[in-house]
Parts: C-alpha cells; structure tokens; sequence
C-alpha cells in the first residue's frame, strides 16, 4: 500500500504540465515497441506509393515501347528487350509482392499499436485510480463521483484510441502523402503543381473545421461527465427518488443535461458533415486540371502515358490522406480534451501525505492528545477552535453537541483524514505526521452512520480491513457483533452476496457487519460515528450490546446524536461551535444542569438512567466547564 501510494505521488508529479506533452513521459516503457511501429508504417506507406508503377512499366516498356522512367530500376528495365515476357511477369510478381508486404506490415503495426494501447491505458487508469484514492476528502466532496467516473473510463478511452489509432493516421499517411509528392516533383515539377493546386484550399478548409470539431467536442466530453453525475447521483438515491415521487425532476435534470450534451454532438457532426463534401469538391477539381493538361502533355510527348497512369494514381489518393489527417487532428483534440480533465485530477493537490521523515508506526497504546487543534474547510469559518484533550488509553469517550459543532471533523483528524490548520495531534506522545498515513490508519477502526457495504459476500464485508483473516477469526467477529445469528438465517450464510451498498440489509444488520469488521481488524482505536441514529429501539440493543463489547480494551470515540449511545462511556465531552465547553462523567454534566443536560432535555430521552459503564483502568473523570450558558 505504501508503495503504492508513493507511485501514485510520481504518476502526478509526471502528468502535471500541459496536457498530452506530459503524458509522453509515461510511454517510456513502450517506446521501443511504437518506433518499430513507426518504421513499419513508414515502409509500409513507401510500398503503398509503388502500387502504380507496375501498371507505368507495362504500359511504357511493353505495350508501347518507350523509355521507362522508374526510380534506381530505370535501366535496367530499359535495358530488356521490348514486349518482354519477363516484364510483364516481374510487373505481375511486383504487384503481388507489394499487397503482400503492405498486408503484413498493416496487421504488425495494427497489432502492436493496439496492444500498446490497451497497456498503456490500463497503467493509466491504474494510477489515476490510485492517485484518487489517496486524494484528501476535500476534494472528494468538491468533486462528483459520476464526473470523476468518467474521467476513468471515457477520457481515458479516449487517449487509447489516440495511441492505437492516432498514431497511425498521422505517421502512416504523413509519409503516404510525402511519398506521393516525392515521386510527383520527381517526374515532373510543373505538373506537380498544377495537381496540387487545390490542396492549399483543401488544408485551409479541412484544419479550420477541425479546430471547431475539436472545440465541440471539448464542450460535449465535459456535458457527459456532469450527465453522468446526474445519472449517479440520482440512480444511487433510487429509494428517496421514488419515495418522494421525483421521478419527474430527476428526469428533467437529466433531459437538461443531456440537451446541453447533445447539442454539443451535433455542432460537432455538422462541422464533420461539411468537410467530407468539401474535401470531395476540391479533390474532384485537382483531378479534373490532372485529366486536362495530362492529356495535353501525353499529346505532347513530355509525358507518357505511364506517367499520366501514376499521376491519375496519385491524385485520386493523394487527398485521402489528407482527410485523414484531418481525422487525426479531431482524435488527437479529443484526446487532449481528455488528457486536460485527467492532468486535472493528477494536478490535484494531497493535502494528507507522509512527509519524508515518517515512520511505520508502532502498536499504539492510544494515549491522543488534541493540543490547542484548530480546523477550517474554507479560510477564516473555523470548525474547530483551539481544541484541548486528553484521551488515556482504553477510555471510552463520548463526544455531543449540536449538528455542526464539529463532532465528526474532530474524530476525522485522528487517522488523517484532514489535517488541522494549527496545532497539533499526537498518540503516545508522537506527532500523527511523523507515522506514515498506511501505519496509522491500520490502527485506526471506523463504524460510520452509513455504514458502507461493497457489493460481495458478507464474509468479504466483514473481512474489509484485514483480508488475510481465516474463517475462524470472521466468525468469531460476527458472533461479537451479534451478526451471526441473521447471517446464518441468509441463504448461502456467510457467503450470501449482498447488493451494491448494502441495499438488501437493513440498517441494524448493516451496522452489525460494520462492527465485526471492526472487531476483527483489532484496531487499538475504534472510532464510532453516531452507530445508532437510524436504528429502531431492537436493532440499538443489539448494535450497543456488540459495539460495548467491540470497545473493551480500545480507545473508543464516540460521536454521538442519539445520548442512549452513552451508556458505556466514562467522559463526554461536549462541542459548541467548534469548542469544548464541559466534558465529564454523563451523570455529573446532568446535575450540572448546563449544556449536555439542555441536549438531554431536548431529546426527553431515559437513555441515561443506567450508570454509565467504567473502565477499571481509567479514574473518575472529573467535569470541566468552560464558555457562558445562559
């Protein structure tokens, strides 16, 4: 995992810069295999250009019996006797060698381009994927899923049809069309260009139309990620959708963005619909000045009818690989509009990274220490504010306060999930920064609100953070977690395959799969962000009576909405905008008649009728109240 991460740190430094320039560095490993491509194509295209001067020899040296202009052959050729058979058999021979050698040369480099391709687009999915991972969640939750989905697959399918096919219709047909000029100069100059006069016309057309494809297509590539974040967001929320009946909007939501992606596609097949009856025109006037003053040369003896032959060849061909020149410059603007939103993501900051000193982390005792911590998401509305607390080991405590006190961002800065804006977290004594963010966050347990399922079996589930783990130790998770018993009712038990998200669980069979996951990862700090808020009162029971047993022996903190959650806590510790203002046994901050005893009030709540549960290890906490209630 380390060294994963630390190569997905070089992947962005490498793919920083301007888009396609910084993904050259990237096929270092496949440099050798695309230039013995690029040669391949290049010969291929020089046997390509000598298709017509077969047909030239027959015509001038058998049928008629004039010289025989042909490259290097020239005399040789001159030099047999006319109506040779061995002409027209070395002519037929040449034909055939030449469909031959273009057949195998097209099916290597088709085949070796396109292997690349798919290698090279798999490394770079790999570490895009593995850079996105490593991102802070800052990012993630300024980014849609959907978007980001779309730079992993679309974009950088994109960028493989580049490399596969790009490359080819540039290097092949650039010296398919540098051959054919070649061999039009060399025969006669004049009449090259004549032939070509309708080129210049022709680039001018074709290029600025492309620029205009290529700026549609910029437009509709971002419309489809943002459709499929609609698509996303909304499929992922099915249940609300329906429930609400909001069917309807959701529809016009993306009916809006699909018009904004159509209307894109369509300006850019417009602009394409234009260049190809333009290329037409313009070729059809080249080859009609080529039928007029190659007639009137052949009359005149300054060329033969063989050359009128290669020149009729070259004319009618020559602005096919003009056009697809022009295909590459829309493939390769594509790829560029891709290889920007890809550049994006690498360029992506890790505001949580290890520095160069850290070190793998110890087995922790779980002594945590906030020392005057300050947090904020956006510059100057801090969510926390010169945060001071001590958490001795094995004690469990509990954090409350009002939505948007700040409960979950501090218990999110002790595996790093963000960093605090000043001061400073330790454990045992040691910075947080000074372990490597891998070391710490294995020692780090985490059972969420939501708590997460991936699509799998439910042993996989349960073996999410370690697994390595054997069967035995997965069973003895889920009987701590009162889960095995709704387990083995499923019908294939533990190797039942749940949904994406856990959609055919309920809530409490959900949190219980969460907690035997974090009973078998054996974390010294287990982190519980209010278990219990959406549970009926039967599956709380069960949930507290698992997540009591999950943290004996571990530093627990609890982000609690729902106070029952406190039964087994030794201290609580209360957050008003982003301060401690008391912390203290349950019982005490009650008789205190202060601030936990108005959020007790507001929740009109027997929860807390029981003594809360205490850890032989830990000494009363004593209560401590700061800030002015009235």
């Amino acid at each position: 995992m380390i060294r994963e991460s630390n190569k997905a740190v070089q992947t962005a430094r490498t793919y920083h810069g301007n888009a396609m320039i910084t993904l050259v560095p990237a096929t270092a490993p496949f440099r050798g295999k695309v230039a013995i491509a690029c040669l391949a194509m290049v010969a291929d295209a020089l046997l390509t250009v000598m298709r017509p001067w077969p047909l030239k020899v027959v015509i001038d040296r058998v049928l008629s019996n004039r010289a025989c202009r042909v490259p290097f052959l020239g005399a040789w050729i001159d030099a047999l006797p006319r109506g040779s058979w061995a002409i027209l058999r070395g002519a037929c021979f040449t034909t055939l060698a030449i469909a031959v050698g273009t057949g195998l040369l097209t099916y290597y480099y088709t085949h070796v381009l396109g292997d690349v391709g798919q290698r090279f687009a798999f490394r770079l999915r790999r570490d895009l994927f593995a850079h996105m991972q490593r991102l802070s969640l800052r990012f993630h939750d300024r980014e849609r899923v959907g978007d980001l989905t779309t730079r992993l697959t679309t974009d950088i399918q994109s960028i493989q049809d580049f490399v596969a096919n790009g490359l080819i219709l540039l290097v092949s047909n650039a010296a398919l069309l540098a051959g054919m000029l070649a061999l039009m100069f060399w025969l006669n100059w004049q009449f090259a260009l004549i032939a070509l006069s309708a080129a210049p016309l022709l680039f001018i057309a074709v290029f600025r139309y492309t620029r205009r494809i290529r700026s549609a297509a910029g437009r509709a590539r971002r419309s489809d990620g943002l459709l499929a974040s609609v698509a996303q967001e909304t499929l992922s929320s099915i249940r609300i959708v329906q429930g609400l009946a909001q069917e309807e909007q959701q529809d016009e939501r993306f009916h809006v963005q699909g018009l904004s992606s159509l209307e894109a596609y369509l300006e850019g097949i417009r602009y394409q619909a234009l260049v190809a009856p333009l290329v037409d025109v313009l070729s059809a006037f080249g080859l009609a000045l080529v039928m007029w003053f190659g007639a009137m040369r052949v009359l005149a003896g300054t060329l033969t009818t063989g050359d009128l032959v290669v020149y009729f060849a070259y004319v009618t061909n020559l602005y096919s690989p003009m056009k697809a020149l022009s295909r590459f410059s829309l493939t390769a603007g594509k790829a560029n509009v891709a290889a920007e939103r890809i550049a994006d993501v690498f360029q992506a900051p890790r505001e949580v990274a290890d520095r160069p000193d850290s070190r793998p982390a110890p087995r922790f005792e779980g002594r945590i220490e906030f020392r005057d911590v300050s947090f904020e998401y956006e510059h100057n509305q801090p969510v926390l504010n010169k945060i001071q607390l001590s958490i001795a080991p094995g004690e469990c405590v509990a954090v409350v306060g009002t939505t948007g006190a700040g409960k979950s961002t501090l218990a999110s800065l002790i595996p790093r999930l963000f960093d605090p804006t000043s001061g400073t977290i330790t454990i045992d004594g040691a910075d947080l920064k000074s372990y490597t963010l891998a070391s710490l966050r294995e020692q780090v347990a985490l059972v969420l609100q939501d708590a997460l399922m991936f699509s799998g079996s439910i042993r996989d589930n349960i073996a999410f953070g370690r697994p390595d783990a054997s069967d035995d130790e997965v069973l003895a998770a889920a009987i701590a977690a009162n889960a095995d018993e709704f387990i083995r009712r499923m019908p294939d038990g533990y190797q039942t395959w749940i949904a994406e998200r856990g959609n055919t669980l309920s809530g409490g069979q959900k949190q219980r799969i969460a907690i035997a996951r974090a009973i078998l990862r054996d974390a010294p700090i287990l982190i519980l962000d209010e278990p219990t808020s959406s549970l009926d009162s039967v599956s709380e029971r069960l949930v507290m009576q698992a997540l009591e047993r999950a943290s004996a022996g571990r530093v627990t903190i609890i982000i609690a909405h729902r106070l029952a959650t406190l039964r087994f806590a030794d201290r609580v510790v209360v957050l008003e905008h982003g301060r401690i203002v008391e912390q203290g046994r349950p019982s005490d901050l009650l008789a205190l008649n202060r601030a936990f005893s108005e959020l007790y009030r507001l929740q009109n709540s027997d929860d807390l009728d029981e003594t809360p549960l205490e850890h032989p290890s830990v000494e009363p906490a004593q209560v401590v109240v700061t800030g002015d209630f009235r």
